[in-house]
């Protein structure tokens, strides 16, 4: 094989670090870059900062600590939702904090990374985030969305019958894989259903999207 028919390299998931930890964040960036597929497009260390990094380029995911300096993390996302509507969100948190874990969800994260943890478990997350997928321990999942159910009278459900089987997985944290395994689909037909889903329910991601079901009583929480 010559020189210029050697296969291309995959294409690195972008990804944007704020933080206000600078050696910690700089440190992280350098050990994510050296992995084959993670490319760190900057780092933040203000809400400030992270708009200005927004202005010019839109990374594939950011992981966003909720304090920072000038501001609060969740209150800056849907300022970060209108710079780049495509970009997946990673919340750092140290998981204990359920009325911050809660907001998080409603604002349309894509999950969690919990903080302290080893490095590998956070490349992890980013490669589950830009593929759209809910980056949750399974555990924390389950609480989170029994005390999301609804209260009130059962709206209308517009989700079709597949739909709302493939929510339900959605729900069990399984894997777009592991969805299209379940109901003898392609990956495909998997990334239609939920782009409908999300878009019949408005939310930005699946984790949202489950949330806002349970809520509207359109789904039973997972057992």
């Amino acid at each position: 094989m010559t020189e210029t028919e050697a296969t291309p390299a995959p294409r690195r998931i972008t990804t944007l670090l704020v933080d206000d930890h600078l050696v910690l964040t700089d440190a992280i960036a350098a050990l994510l870059g050296a992995t084959p597929d993670i490319d760190v497009i900057g780092t933040a260390d203000t809400l400030a900062a992270c708009r200005a990094l927004l202005a010019s380029r839109c990374p594939q995911v950011i992981v966003l600590d909720v304090d920072l300096p000038d501001g609060d993390g969740l209150a800056f996302i849907p300022a970060i939702r209108q710079a780049c509507p495509a970009a997946a969100i990673l919340v750092l948190t140290s998981l204990s904090d359920r009325a911050t874990l809660s907001r998080a969800v409603d604002s349309g994260v894509n999950g969690f990374v919990p903080k302290r943890r080893p490095l590998s478990e956070l490349t992890t997350a980013i490669r589950q985030a830009a593929n759209g997928e809910i980056v949750m321990p399974p555990s924390l999942l389950l609480g989170l969305l029994q005390q999301a159910r609804a209260r009130t009278a059962v709206p209308p459900n517009p989700l079709t019958p597949r739909e709302r089987d493939l929510l339900a997985l959605m729900a069990r944290g399984q894997s777009s894989a592991e969805i299209a395994a379940a109901l003898v689909i392609s990956p495909a037909t998997v990334r239609t259903h939920i782009g409908n889903i999300m878009v019949k329910l408005g939310a930005h991601s699946r984790l949202e999207a489950v949330a806002q079901a349970l809520r509207r009583g359109w789904l039973e929480p997972p057992l």
